[in-house]
């Protein structure tokens, strides 16, 4: 080892005093030009290092740039104190340096330009030490800053029941930042626990399903139990406008600001009786000339004025497929108009309608159309009416039946004027400053437009640029259509409007409510969707023996699968209902899949892949899902009339069963006597009824018991082969791989004759 050299000794002064250049002789020092070489700054930490300070030694001369280092000796050991700092090369002590310049507390530094290098001088010390003396140029003594304090894990807010279990309680949605902080961890675990769950996350305040959070409590020994949020709780004012009923609302109004609304009309009745057709002599335009077959195929909300008042009118679809959507028509409605064709009388159809009109408890009125039809009889209709609790005006009731006429025009002034007196009669009015509400009577899915919806505004004025929120889903009313296609800004309560703004498909009587701002509305979103997940989680149940034996039945039967795409969401509905309603024991139908919207190539490949025919109503074929049908090999029906449609879905499952093989016995004849011929043993028989055919089945009967049954190989009478041999003659049967014969056998022949399964 060799000679530690005497500037080594180790020193107990305090870093802060230690020596590294004369202030005073720098200042008075003259100015030189700065060298272009590269600097080297180095820096002493000004700060007190808390622990015993380091020992200090007299620094070796740097050497000058560019010449070749001289060898260093090693250093001894230190005796005691704490271990030396490692050397820094001169590069690292330029990046501490220049760090050091960058804090918010900047040293204030000097410096000296020598022959060889350039040294630093030590930041002057917070403590007032003595000013520092010139000395030798050394190697800075680098003191580390102290290591910051270790941030505490954040509290952990869990309970502990009898079992010892760790419960954490929290309310959906959940979010994974309030999910670390119960659990006392920090987000980032939680973020990498998710990502080797295959659940990947943005940042620490989106939410995660329930059951995937329940694994990450899992395995940080914690047990999650879900809260039920009470109403209310998620976006608090808006959620308590939400739940409120109509009706409360409006109660709750001052009565000097409600003003009279538009009458909401609604005609129901039998299909073909003429509601369309009077309508549209109403509205003096062409509705049922786009209507296939002249049949109202989804509802449609139309506007007209009466002595300057407007009059909102809903025509529901007569056929018996759309009865939820007469429902829903009066339950949107304020006086319900009931079209009786006077040829025709009050058919099934009609009394459902009734029935309807009832349950919503709205006034009702009676239009009998067809007047002007030779076969029209208003008397049997009007008894007919007060058979079933209608009593006229004219015959001490206090139904208004009117007698109209859609083709002639007969009758619709009184019928507008009549219509018009019951709405005051009713003194319906609305607040037109309240919070907007809509009830939704249609949705479809538009292209270019996406989600469209027909409504009818309720309360409130429903305006443009409007955030809202219709069941689970959210919107901002793009754009306002009144029913002649015209844009508009606002709509009254009482008015229909198509709006365009959706951001899902709304469901038909879904209620649409303005809200205060978009970022509330998708919260609530947000939440009624996550509560909707969660329900179908819980509707779990376990599987049990019954359920295994019905499984199998289930399996055994053929399954008709179909897609399915409508033009609107009334028609997909009602559709749906009529094909899950075909009865049959022998084979299920199945919707693979059903949407508003023309069909594309992915209904296409699904169909293709689950072996599904394509059924789609008024509606088209995108062509490049044409083709794909094609290569495939996949049927798309289409249709615009639903008679033919469920017909033809029946005739279809009625093909896919196998016909039924029956026997048909077709004749008897007697084993008299058995013949040995050289090719085997003959039965020489008599029939005795029917006939005995070569080409079908026989069997063998003894003491009525089957011996035998297979195919008749030789037929013969007398020496000649005959195709078949019919009651009372005699034959030689022989049968197939059969020689057993006895005398008093009967050989029963029968024929098997497939006939067609029923539904």
């Amino acid at each position: 080892m060799p000679p530690r050299s005497s500037s080594s000794k180790t020193s107990k002064a305090n870093p802060e005093s230690e020596v590294v250049a004369n202030t005073e002789e720098l200042e008075s020092a003259p100015a030189k030009k700065p060298a272009k070489k590269k600097e080297v700054l180095s820096l002493i930490d000004d700060e007190k290092p808390k622990t015993k300070p380091a020992a200090r030694r007299e620094a070796t001369p740097l050497p000058v740039l560019g010449a070749k280092p001289a060898p260093v000796a090693a250093p001894t050991p230190e005796p005691a104190g704490e271990p030396e700092p490692a050397r820094k090369t001169v590069d690292d002590q330029k990046k501490e340096a220049l760090n050091l310049f960058e804090e918010d507390e900047k040293p204030k530094v000097k410096r000296v330009r020598t022959n060889e290098t350039i040294a630093s001088l030590a930041p002057i010390s917070r403590l007032n030490a003595p000013a520092p003396v010139v000395g030798p140029v050394v190697a800075p003594v680098i003191v580390a800053a102290p290591k910051p304090a270790p941030v505490e894990a954040v509290a952990p807010a869990f309970e502990v029941n009898e079992a010892g279990e760790k419960i954490i309680h929290l309310k959906p949605p959940i979010i994974v930042k309030d999910l670390a902080e119960k659990m006392g961890l920090r987000p980032f675990k939680i973020i990498a626990d998710l990502i080797n769950l295959k659940v990947f996350v943005a940042n620490a305040d989106k939410a995660i399903e329930l059951e995937v959070a329940e694994k990450v409590c899992e395995k940080h020994g914690f047990r999650l139990e879900r809260e039920k949020r009470e109403k209310g709780a998620g976006v608090h004012k808006v959620e308590e406008v939400i739940v409120e009923p109509v009706a409360q609302i409006v109660e709750e109004v001052e009565e000097e600001k409600l003003e009279l609304r538009a009458p909401i009309i609604t005609f129901m009745g039998h299909v073909d009786h003429g509601k369309t057709s009077l309508l549209d002599a109403i509205r003096k335009t062409q509705v049922t000339h786009g209507e296939a077959g002249g049949i109202t195929q989804h509802i449609g909300a139309y506007s007209v004025f009466h002595n300057d008042r407007p009059i909102t009118f809903i025509d529901t679809p007569g056929h018996a497929a759309f009865s939820g959507m007469r429902a829903r028509g009066a339950n949107v409605t304020d006086i319900v108009v009931l079209i009786i064709a006077a040829d025709d009388g009050i058919m099934p159809q009609t009394r459902e309608a009734l029935n309807h009109a009832k349950a919503a408890d709205v006034q009702l009125m009676v239009a009998i159309n067809k007047c002007d039809l030779p076969a029209a009889n208003i008397l049997r209709v009007k008894s007919q009416l007060q058979d079933i609790g209608l009593a006229p005006v004219d015959w001490g009731g206090d139904i208004e039946v009117m007698e109209v006429s859609a083709k002639t025009g007969l009758g619709i002034d009184n019928l507008l004027e009549t219509m018009a007196l019951q709405a005051e009669v009713l003194e319906l009015k609305a607040d037109p400053k309240a919070p907007a509400r809509a009830t939704v009577i249609e949705s479809s899915m538009v292209p270019g437009r996406g989600p469209v919806a027909t409504v009818i505004c309720r309360q409130g004025t429903l305006k443009v640029g409007q955030a809202f929120i219709c069941g689970p889903h959210w919107g901002k009313t793009k754009a306002l259509m009144n029913d002649r296609g015209q844009p508009i800004k606002e709509v009254k309560p009482g008015m229909p409007v198509e709006l365009v703004g959706f951001s899902d498909m709304p469901r038909v009587g879904d209620e649409v409510v303005i809200m205060d701002s978009e970022r509330a509305v998708k919260k609530l979103s947000e939440e009624r969707l996550e509560e909707s997940r969660q329900a179908k989680l819980v509707t779990r149940r376990r599987v049990t023996m019954e359920d295994l034996f019905a499984n199998i039945e289930e399996g055994q039967k053929k399954v008709f699968k179909v897609v399915l795409k409508t033009d609107v969401h009334g028609s997909l509905e009602a559709i749906t209902k009529c094909l899950e309603e075909i009865e049959s024991n022998k084979i299920n139908l199945r919707i693979l899949h059903s949407d508003v919207g023309p069909i594309n190539e992915s209904d296409v490949l699904l169909a293709s892949g689950s072996d599904a025919v394509i059924i789609g109503f008024n509606q088209k074929v995108e062509n490049k899902a044409l083709t794909t049908a094609r290569r495939e090999g996949v049927q798309i029906k289409l249709y615009s009339i639903i008679y033919e449609l469920i017909d033809q879905a029946k005739e279809a499952m009625t093909g896919m069963l196998d016909p039924l093989t029956r026997e048909k016995v077709i004749g008897h004849a007697k084993v008299k006597q058995v013949f040995k011929v050289q090719k085997g043993w003959v039965g020489g028989s008599q029939v005795i009824d029917g006939r005995i055919d070569r080409k079908q089945r026989a069997r063998v009967l003894r003491n009525g018991q089957a011996v035998y049954d297979g195919g008749v190989e030789t037929l013969r009478r007398f020496q000649d082969e005959v195709p078949e041999v019919r009651n009372g003659l005699e034959c030689g049967i022989k049968l197939h791989g059969f020689s057993d014969y006895e005398e008093g056998d009967i050989i029963e022949c029968y024929e098997l004759e497939k006939v067609p399964q029923a539904l």
